[in-house]
């Protein structure tokens, strides 16, 4: 008895500290202070607004402003911001918050929790203990909401509507976007993490490319190097890549298939390794023998239009410039593009920053981050290539060190 109540004892040590060290490596990717103070200046946008309650309903301005790192934006859930508290709350599903504990700043009384019996019930809506929650803690009616979150649909805003005086509730989409475009230096070194992932997935998937080779071989290439990341670097997924093969390959949210490569196909690979949910992005065309004339001269086009951009990203242009600046470079070849030439990307991989197109007058300012995205997606035409650049003081710093060569396997 006392024999099996010593390896009992130890059985529970190991446990308690493989569940420490466990907790150890789920922490929080930023310091408190820099959770703090994304709250901080999002008050001061909200008091602009005339917002005292903040609903942030987007999974991933949870996790901006408190690392919340579950992956559980299906159900009813939000993150509250009052104008008189430092720290947001965080409202999830029971079990959920088991993901919050070890990964959110937050201490555990603020992180609140509506029962189980609310998942899966045609009769009960989560939105109603939800619309107590809220109302427990403000009484506030300037709510400020971001009514185009995934989780919040008409019967959403119904539901907590019958909790909650929603008739003066203000349209709060794209406020934390705007706080999200100039990254801090911990955002930026997370960025440049993710860079060296997606090159070496990148490379990895080339490598892969064949006559005979299945495309899902080819896309479990890449999705291993981007898990792994390097022997430095942790990876992960956030999103998957996309990776049209065809001749040409012109579909530009399409993924894999169980074919397998003949000569003369192209891929266009859309991928961005992940750190911590910050995305680097990187797109390349790959042939399979020599490509033809005409996709030469797509390659062509899109290079000299990339590189235009890259040189005129600097502090103080406009994202208009930058796409005046491309068209410059890229009509003269007589390529039909119509889609956006870039845009502002981070955490999620978009963050609802500027955009490189004619009508977008955002200012580019030091240390915001674009996927310079070139992609040709016509009837008879297509070609990707991209990738992710920093704005420093002096111009455009990529995050790639990708090879911007025409890409041919034989």
């Amino acid at each position: 008895f006392e024999e099996s109540k010593a390896k009992t004892a130890s059985c529970n040590r190991h446990f308690i500290k493989n569940r420490q060290d466990r907790r150890k490596l789920l922490m929080p990717a930023f310091s408190q202070q820099e959770y703090r103070e994304r709250t901080r200046r999002l008050r001061q946008e909200m008091a602009e607004h005339g917002i005292d309650t903040l609903l942030v309903m987007n999974e991933s301005n949870m996790n901006y402003l408190t690392g919340y790192d579950g992956y559980s934006e299906y159900v009813p859930q939000l993150a509250l911001v009052c104008q008189e508290e430092e720290d947001p709350w965080l409202i999830l599903r029971e079990i959920d918050t088991l993901c919050a504990t070890p990964t959110s700043y937050l201490p555990e009384s603020r992180i609140l929790s509506y029962p189980e019996k609310y998942i899966g019930s045609s009769q009960r809506t989560a939105w109603e203990p939800i619309g107590d929650l809220i109302r427990e803690r403000t009484k506030s009616s300037r709510i400020g909401i971001e009514l185009t979150a995934k989780v919040f649909g008409v019967k959403a805003h119904t539901a907590l509507a019958n909790s909650l005086d929603l008739s003066k509730a203000i349209d709060a989409d794209g406020m934390i976007s705007k706080l999200k475009t100039v990254k801090s230096p911990a955002e930026l070194a997370y960025m440049e993490q993710a860079g060296k992932i997606a090159d070496r997935a990148m490379q990895m998937g080339r490598l892969e490319i064949a006559a005979g080779a299945r495309e899902c071989d080819v896309a479990a290439a890449v999705m291993h190097a981007l898990i792994k990341g390097t022997p430095e670097i942790p990876g992960g997924v956030c999103a998957f890549p996309t990776m049209p093969v065809g001749s040409p390959a012109n579909a530009p949210h399409i993924m894999w298939s169980d074919a397998s490569y003949r000569m003369g196909s192209q891929t266009n690979f859309e991928i961005a390794g992940f750190r911590h949910r910050y995305a680097c992005a990187l797109s390349r065309t790959v042939f399979l023998g020599e490509p033809t004339a005409r996709a030469q001269h797509l390659h062509q086009a899109a290079l000299d239009g990339f590189l235009a951009q890259f040189e005129a990203i600097r502090p103080g242009v406009t994202c208009s410039d930058v796409a005046r600046a491309f068209k410059r470079a890229f009509e003269p070849f007589g390529v039909r593009k119509e889609s956006r030439s870039g845009y502002s990307i981070g955490l999620a991989w978009t963050d609802g920053g500027g955009s490189f197109q004619e009508d977008d007058h955002t200012v580019i300012e030091p240390n915001m981050t674009f996927h310079v995205l070139i992609g040709i997606f016509e009837k008879d035409d297509g070609y990707i290539f991209s990738e992710t650049v920093r704005v420093t003081e002096n111009g455009a710093k990529s995050l790639s060190r990708m090879s911007r060569d025409l890409l041919v396997n034989y």
